[in-house]
């Protein structure tokens, strides 16, 4: 699983959080989510996103939106120094 680089923002509920990921043109796309979705890795804050396509050549990384950001914006490039690895939790076995 991965996780983008974000700004976080106060959402319009106490539970909410607005995020802002920044994309390799410059442009930030903002999307509401809950507060518990967003990631915290080294004092940086982190949105999971689904990886797409990487172009190793510029070292950019095509990532979807958990949902469309407020623009209209479902996927994005963003420079792979802005992606985290996180390892998903072991499956657990069927009782």
């Amino acid at each position: 699983m991965w996780e983008a680089l974000c700004e976080v923002g106060p959402g319009l509920r106490p539970s909410e959080r607005t995020v802002a990921v920044p994309d390799v043109y410059g442009r930030r796309h903002h999307l509401r989510v809950e507060a518990g979705f967003i990631g915290e890795a080294d004092g940086k804050h982190y949105l999971p996103v689904g990886l797409i396509g990487v172009d190793e050549a510029k070292r950019l990384a095509l990532v979807e939106l958990p949902h469309e950001s407020d623009g209209g914006t479902n996927r994005l490039w963003v420079w792979q120094d802005n992606l985290h690895r996180i390892e998903a939790p072991p499956a657990r076995p069927a009782p």
